[in-house]
């Protein structure tokens, strides 16, 4: 299992509370038929970087984002911090 950023979960948090929010709405109704399929991409993405397909997991996680912002840089952030994680090469002491 992969070391998730605090910043993804925290985020995914944030979009379910503004997903709630907006289906209260009676004025909003339309708009929770939107956001409803990004927020169950920021799970997938979560879901994937959790069973080791970190690079996937996290890209899938920054488009679930993208509809959320400025909120949604929290999340986009995290992901991004698991993306360069994976660029940067191990050093071994061997």
């Amino acid at each position: 299992m992969s070391n998730m950023d605090f910043k993804m979960p925290m985020g995914a948090f944030i979009h379910l509370l503004a997903v709630i929010w907006i289906s209260l709405e009676p004025r909003y109704e339309g708009l929770f038929v939107w956001m409803l399929p990004f927020l169950l991409m920021n799970a997938a993405g979560m879901l994937l970087v959790m069973v080791n397909k970190t690079k996937l997991g996290a890209i899938i996680f920054i488009v679930g984002c993208v509809p959320f912002v400025p909120v949604g840089m929290i999340g986009i952030f995290g992901a991004k911090k698991m993306l360069q994680g994976i660029n940067e090469p191990v050093l071994n002491n061997a």
